[in-house]
């Protein structure tokens, strides 16, 4: 095949559907997993919803006016996914239940080879749109794989599991277990939350939206365009504080309002403020979780865990609690940890975590010297803390099948990006990430490499990622062309 594309969530969607639109046909979707949806297929928690606002959770292509909340919950956005697919007719393009567990690239052919776990394909271009948050991360805690009890991450619900009147421990205190905690601490007996780091928590505007706002959106598109450019904006006003302290100063004041109202007890007050600056991890949104952890068959553990000694947790603090469930909320392995990183294997036979060696990066987020053919969407430095992740993935969507419609219409094999535009733009973004709170507001999370660099967000507007990848550069890159067999032949340095 011409095109092959890993993952089928939304990004993998928005690229299918570029694909369509530029008169794409021979191409494939592989997906793992038996259906679309990707994230929200996966994560089927309780309270599992977005937190970004629902008016930006949604393809360019297909504007939705059917959102039940501000802040869509999870079903709807698996819905959403699927009305996509049948709308744009990709059904015939994907390739359920075909795990990518190698992806190598023959320089003699010029392809791509593909091992999946239903045979093997051939394709002259790969895309990779697996996810940034694909993969639970099981931590590596002495005693955790010998807990006698029930355990499981929160991306992999056990639905089976009734936690009525059970001795919980939840693992991990991120933007999943804000959105679960509240709604099973009233059905569990005791609920021991084990806190690394306390993370700043911002009230939540979310309310349904009107059966008759929604007809009123349905009859007037013009409308709901406005309605969505109107939140990119305050988005984008939000994305200042970024690399303003005075704008962050005035979120964390907001913050700790909130913190004061919702919890009376001020040494758990004191436990829950956070010592580093607002959106240097992740800002979380709830009304309900802090309530929650002020009940009382709730304990709060900070420090982290630290052992599991048969069916007893210990926490960094000191405390110690007998549960017979465990709920990890310990993240997702990203960037060279991901297991697709682990699997695609470049011009030199080496994998792409192996050329990264704890330093994601790559040109424009979407390119990397040495990998010929192959473009990451959600890569290093391409995806968003604070806007919504869809408005990068359409816009990386759109400069691969630019790319693409270039090459079929120049008779182009190969594409490798030039590694001195790569270091360039590496520079730039590391320059202007070193001004971000992500660098500097005194935290460690997942978005730094070992040396404190920002290698997973970009660090400047949305808008600005969108205008430079509005268009394929040619001259970023090496173009092969075809030779009359449709291998590699003439090479053309740009």
């Amino acid at each position: 095949m011409r095109v092959a594309v890993i993952g089928a969530g939304f990004s993998g969607i928005a690229m299918g559907v570029r694909l369509l639109r530029e008169g794409v046909q021979d191409f494939a979707i592989f997906e793992r997993d038996t259906e679309v949806g990707g994230v929200w297929r996966d994560n089927t928690y309780p309270g599992v919803g977005v937190d970004t606002p629902s008016k930006l959770y949604s393809l360019s292509t297909d504007p939705y006016p059917d959102w039940a909340r501000l802040f869509a919950k999870g079903d709807q956005l698996l819905a959403y996914t699927r009305e996509v697919v049948a709308r744009h007719r990709l059904l015939p393009h994907l390739r359920f239940g075909h795990a990518v567990e190698d992806a190598r690239w023959d320089p003699d052919e010029g392809m791509w080879v593909l091992t999946t776990s239903r045979g093997v394909y051939r394709a002259r271009f790969l895309i990779s749109a697996a996810g940034a948050v694909a993969d639970p991360s099981v931590p590596d805690v002495p005693g955790l794989a010998d807990f006698p009890g029930v355990r499981f991450h929160s991306a992999r619900w056990d639905h089976d599991h009734d936690l009525r009147g059970r001795r919980v421990a939840v693992i991990g205190t991120g933007a999943s277990a804000v959105q679960f905690v509240p709604l099973i601490q009233p059905l569990v007996a005791e609920l021991h939350v084990v806190q690394r780091t306390a993370a700043w928590v911002m009230p939540k505007a979310d309310h349904a939206i009107p059966e008759r706002t929604r007809r009123r959106l349905r009859r007037r598109p013009a409308l709901m365009a406005a309605e969505r450019l109107l939140y990119y904006a305050i988005t984008e006003a939000v994305a200042a504080g970024r690399r303003v302290r005075v704008i962050r100063a005035q979120f964390e004041k907001v913050c700790l309002k909130h913190l004061d109202a919702q919890v009376p007890d001020p040494e758990l007050r004191r436990r829950l403020r956070p010592d580093f600056e607002y959106m240097c991890k992740r800002p979380l949104i709830s009304n309900d979780y802090l309530p929650a952890l002020g009940s009382p068959n709730v304990t709060l553990h900070t420090g982290g865990l630290v052992e599991v000694r048969g069916s007893t947790v210990i926490a960094g603090d000191g405390g110690k609690a007998e549960v017979d469930t465990v709920i990890l909320n310990t993240g997702f392995d990203i960037g060279i940890t991901s297991p697709i990183a682990r699997r695609i294997h470049g011009a030199h036979g080496v994998s792409l975590a192996g050329y990264w060696a704890d330093d994601p990066r790559g040109y424009k987020g979407v390119t990397v010297p040495g990998f010929p053919n192959l473009f990451l969407m959600q890569g290093p430095n391409a995806t968003s803390g604070v806007s919504s992740a869809l408005m990068f993935g359409e816009a990386q969507a759109g400069y691969i099948a630019d790319a693409l419609r270039r090459f079929a219409r120049n008779d182009i094999a190969t594409v490798h990006v030039r590694p001195d535009r790569e270091r360039e733009w590496t520079r730039r973004v590391r320059k202007m990430s070193a001004r971000t709170t992500y660098e500097v507001g005194g935290c460690r999370s997942y978005y730094l490499n070992r040396k404190g660099e920002n290698v997973v967000m970009w660090p400047a507007w949305t808008a600005g990622y969108q205008l430079r990848t509005r268009r394929f550069d040619p001259r970023a890159y090496d173009l092969t062309h075809a030779s009359g067999d449709g291998r590699p032949a003439r090479r053309e340095t740009s």
